[in-house]
């Protein structure tokens, strides 16, 4: 233990300009999180003036945080270098776990520590109480500072110095941009695979970074090293495409008239002539579908989370991209939505002309209400079990509700009466919109992870934003006030209910008719 402190001292007095930074940018970092409501609105306000004043607000301080992490620690482990020749430090009286030892006690005391402490001001100051919420707070910190802190050490231990280390840390950063390149084409997942599989895929990448830095203090084999990592991820990366569940499995077909969501297309009309309208220079071309809705039961919401077009056998299917993802919410007033389909422009231009039999796939989700409350929005900052602290503030021209929740914002479906709402404008125009602009929702799905949110902040700021069922409509009729202080607010927690799957049909249609053509 002598060896372990003379070698943590000695780290001590060779780094400290490293270490000032990094609790320099920390405490920046907690002045500026300390100003919970006023954050989000001061970096709205900043990216509108200037994106030069938008970087001077503190945005990136969270960036530069982390970043004096990963190079204090990167100093730290490279003082004694276990890659190459020049490890003079195996003549020296040093025990290799002494010396291990002494870089994760340099870590936890000047990066986790400092951090926990951080964490624990920030849950106070926002008015939240910490001793219930102290196991989450542990947790949180294996989330983003045990990633960032076992992936530099793992880095730090496999290269010679900075040079190396910057080299690996752009390989890693070109195998990120392959791997999501991959997943895009990987499309005909259901989404998250099975729970044994998500385990093995988190065991083979953090168990290779959290062992070769243990391999490399004991037997320094540095090239064994490297390959353990690029086998480990390059693994963990083939397992994760792998569909194991495919939409077709998990959501079932039903047919139209046993649908919790009766859909039916509309007629298309034809263009006259191809009118390209305002010039578009994207790679793709966005197929426009509208759809009457109906038949969605009160308290419930169907999302469509997936569309796949296809064509009769024999027509020219190599344009169709199989299951792309979709984000619409269906309620009980929905009456029309557009679903939108991306074509690669190559492909359009030789089919757009040509008639089409469309078969529409959607993949849905339905949600019910569990156990709804009525919520009486009081003037002022207020509480509230489920949402957190909250506040009425103005956002545009609406009146949105902020909150602040520790570690995770909740799941909640809202719904928002405007003729019974006491606020004047939206109560003197309301009877006369249409059924579906008369309320308004807001929607957030529960979340399957255990861990608290990625971040270096423990309270989480949120928006509930109450929109139109129909945006295009609201748009064009809509009223300068949403929410204000005495409004009744319907707030339930969303319980999943089924997946399902129908199929809709669209005859001798042609792909340019179904292009929206922007206009002046």
């Amino acid at each position: 233990m002598t060896q372990v402190l003379h070698m943590f001292r000695k780290d001590m007095r060779r780094h400290w300009p490293e270490i000032l930074i990094s609790l320099a940018l920390l405490a920046l970092f907690t002045r500026r999180a300390l100003n919970f409501w006023e954050a989000e609105a001061y970096e709205l306000l900043s990216y509108s003036i200037s994106r030069f004043f938008f970087a001077l607000s503190g945005r990136y301080i969270p960036f530069f945080l982390v970043l004096s992490w990963i190079f204090l620690i990167l100093r730290v482990v490279q003082g004694e270098t276990l890659v190459g020749d020049r490890q003079w430090w195996v003549t020296k009286p040093y025990v290799w776990w002494e010396l291990l030892l002494s870089k994760l006690f340099f870590v936890f005391l000047f990066i986790s520590v400092p951090l926990l402490h951080v964490h624990l001001l920030l849950l106070h100051q926002a008015g939240f109480s910490v001793l219930p919420n102290l196991g989450r707070l542990v947790l949180m910190q294996f989330t983003l500072p045990f990633i960032v802190i076992a992936c530099t050490l793992a880095l730090a231990s496999t290269t010679r110095n900075l040079a190396q280390a910057l080299l690996g840390a752009g390989i890693v950063v070109l195998a990120l941009i392959i791997g999501l390149s991959l997943d895009s084409l990987f499309s005909q997942s259901a989404g998250d695979g099975p729970f044994l599989v998500d385990w093995i895929v988190s065991l083979l990448f953090f168990g290779s970074i959290l062992v070769v830095p243990v391999w490399q203090y004991a037997r320094r084999r540095t090239r064994a090293s490297r390959v353990t990592i690029a086998g480990c991820s390059g693994a963990a990366l083939v397992l994760s495409l792998i569909p194991f569940s495919r939409v077709e499995q998990v959501y079932p077909l039903l047919a139209i008239k046993d649908s919790p969501a009766q859909l039916a297309t509309l007629p298309i009309a034809e263009h006259l002539e191809n009118t390209p309208g305002l010039p578009s220079f994207g790679s793709a071309v966005v197929l426009s579908i509208p759809v009457n809705v109906s038949g969605i039961a009160p308290g419930s919401v169907v999302l469509v989370d997936r569309m796949k077009l296809t064509v009769d056998p024999g027509e020219d299917s190599g344009w169709t991209q199989g299951w792309v993802g979709e984000y619409h919410q269906l309620w009980p007033e929905s009456q029309r939505e557009s679903l939108t389909y991306d074509v690669k422009r190559k492909d359009y231009e030789t089919i757009a002309a040509k008639p089409l039999n469309l078969h529409i796939q959607l993949a849905l989700s339905e949600y019910q209400e569990a156990a709804p409350r009525t919520l009486l929005l009081p003037s002022g900052t207020f509480q509230d079990t489920q949402l957190g602290i909250c506040r009425l503030t103005t956002f545009v021209r609406s009146q949105v509700l902020e909150c602040l929740k520790p570690f995770r914002s909740p799941a909640y479906i809202g719904r928002f009466d405007a003729p019974n709402s006491p606020c004047g404008s939206v109560r003197r125009s309301a009877n006369n919109l249409p059924v579906n602009l008369r309320v308004a929702y807001a929607w957030a799905g529960p979340d399957r992870e255990l861990l608290p949110t990625p971040g270096l902040n423990p309270v989480v700021d949120y928006q509930m934003f109450f929109g139109p069922i129909n945006p295009a409509s609201f748009l064009a009729e809509r009223s300068e006030t949403v929410l204000c202080p005495g409004a009744e607010l319907r707030l339930a927690h969303p319980l999943f209910k089924r997946h399902f799957r129908i199929q809709l049909e669209l005859p001798a249609v042609r792909l340019q008719d179904l292009v929206e053509h922007p206009s002046f």
